[in-house]
């Protein structure tokens, strides 16, 4: 349980870090939250499969986004996404197998929870950061809705059928 809430706490913490720090604070944070990852909450290192698999598909989900004008950022690299927001990704892929991994047999829920909480993360982080969610707003996040309800659940099934044990 120790480790399910530490897990919880650094992407908690993470998800601050980079939507307020931007692109150097986040490269750091993420260094060490990886680090720390590996050191104290991985069980088994076939783990770092699934939360490169995670960080790849959300990656190119936002990149799709930003591409067809969902939203927009500032700063971006080679696929049109700032680094702080790649380092976002690495940080909530390490969550499947831990504080996320309950999931596993409620994936109608993590469909719902994913539906609801996914355009409310896009929607703070464009509040507070360099982020701007550029069609109408309810259109958006209908957009970020509908891929969130898909992507996730298939993470957490494909996380699950992996999982290790905490």
């Amino acid at each position: 349980m120790f480790k399910i809430i530490l897990n919880l706490l650094v992407f908690q913490v993470g998800w601050l870090v980079c939507v307020l720090g931007g692109n150097i604070y986040a490269l750091i944070y993420t260094s060490l939250a990886m680090a720390f990852h590996h050191g104290f909450v991985l069980v088994r290192t076939s783990e770092w499969s699934v939360v490169a698999l995670v960080t790849a598909t959300g990656c190119l989900w936002d990149a799709f986004m930003a591409f067809s004008g969902v939203i927009k950022y500032t700063n971006t690299d080679l696929i049109g996404l700032p680094i702080w927001l790649i380092c976002l990704w690495l940080l909530f892929a390490t969550t499947f197998h831990h504080s996320l991994r309950w999931l596993a047999n409620h994936l109608w829920l993590a469909a719902v929870l994913a539906a609801v909480f996914g355009p409310f993360s896009y929607w703070a982080g464009s509040q507070l950061s360099s982020a701007d969610i550029s069609l109408p707003i309810i259109n958006s996040l209908l957009i970020i809705a509908a891929g969130w309800s898909l992507l996730f659940p298939a993470g957490i099934y494909i996380a699950g059928k992996s999982r290790p044990l905490t």
